[in-house]
């Protein structure tokens, strides 16, 4: 209510109908929880489902003894999903303490409860495995590719950037903000198209093409060459990803 007349008071109508229906609000179906946690953070569903199972041995806990006070939410399965999904698998020990026990453990009790649970849930011993084999599947492009092939792919798309940007000028291929413009990689695609697609598949260590497919239900891939669309939904969807893929992961800018 409005400050100045909080206490007690007689329950206005408007109040009143507020308390006509009291609906009872839990969490999602496990299988529900699973499928939004991997479209949401773009994570291999095995990971979804290890982090979610995990999170709803642990709410069991808190609602049946109280023990541990603070509930595994389901934006948190997401939120870990994502970082396990990005960050390498070395980080996997820190992320589970900093973003699950210490989260959620308020007192050195609960931490120990919540480190048990994980433990009997062999947690951090399957999103590993999960995690190792998903870099593995990741980086099988460039493993096609020799260091040398490597090299000569990005010097070769270099190139062809170096070669736009001297014709149309840096107004016409970057923004203010640093963003490539749309129109440089049309013209890469209508004149130097094997070049971008063998420079985009190498996207892969950023599995942007599993989060394509998850948002989309298309497939990255037609005959063996990355497609015009796919190309299309990073630039307009993962714009950051993008600049950082092109600049720092196989610079070409």
């Amino acid at each position: 209510m409005n400050k100045g007349v909080i206490g007690v008071n007689k329950l206005q109508e408007a109040f009143e109908d507020r308390f006509i229906i009291t609906p009872e609000i839990s969490y999602p179906l496990k299988n529900k929880e699973i499928d939004i946690a991997s479209h949401i953070s773009g994570c291999k569903k095995k990971i979804a489902e290890i982090v979610v199972d995990a999170a709803r041995q642990i709410r069991k806990q808190a609602i049946q003894d109280y023990s541990i006070t603070k509930i595994f939410s389901t934006r948190l399965v997401v939120n870990f999903c994502m970082l396990v999904s990005l960050m390498p698998p070395k980080y996997l020990k820190n992320n589970i303490e900093n973003v699950i026990i210490n989260k959620l453990g308020t007192t050195t009790e609960e931490k120990k409860s919540i480190a048990m649970i994980l433990d009997g849930k062999l947690f951090e011993t399957k999103l590993r495995e999960e995690l190792i084999s998903k870099k593995t599947t990741l980086m099988s492009w460039e493993n096609k590719l020799d260091k040398d092939s490597l090299d000569k792919l990005l010097i070769s798309t270099k190139e062809c950037f170096t070669n736009y940007i001297s014709k149309y000028g840096r107004s016409n291929a970057f923004r203010h903000n640093g963003n490539i413009m749309w129109k440089l990689i049309q013209w890469m695609w209508l004149n130097k198209r094997e070049t971008l697609q063998n420079y985009f598949q190498l996207t892969e260590v950023l599995s942007l093409h599993t989060q394509y497919k998850q948002q989309t239900g298309k497939d990255y891939i037609y005959n063996g060459n990355i497609t015009l669309n796919y190309i299309k939904w990073i630039y307009q969807h993962k714009p950051e990803d993008l600049k950082k893929f092109m600049k720092e992961l196989y610079p070409v800018l």
